[in-house]
């Protein structure tokens, strides 16, 4: 489904939820305008260029939105902290 902005693009860069692991923990953000999660791969940086994995600042290729890469409520906070404590 398309919302104000989204162009359709963000389509072809949707991910599906990685086994044993947070999306965020895993790499993945989520698009509010395109209301889809993606990776690096669908986003870019403030400056244009193609966003890496560990980069911080995404925007959706598709709307040019900033993609959100933490969560917002403490309960999910509390369990991608403890996630990235046990595989350090």
């Amino acid at each position: 489904m398309r919302k104000g902005a989204c162009r359709g693009v963000c389509a072809d860069f949707r991910v599906k939820k990685p086994h044993g692991a947070t999306r965020y923990g895993s790499g993945q953000g989520r698009c509010q305008i395109c209301d889809v999660w993606i990776d690096h791969k669908g986003c870019h940086i403030k400056d244009g260029s193609q966003a890496q994995k560990d980069t911080i600042g995404w925007f959706c290729n598709c709307c040019n939105y900033r993609v959100r890469q933490k969560p917002r409520n403490k309960i999910y906070k509390e369990k991608l902290y403890n996630y990235k404590k046990s595989i350090m």
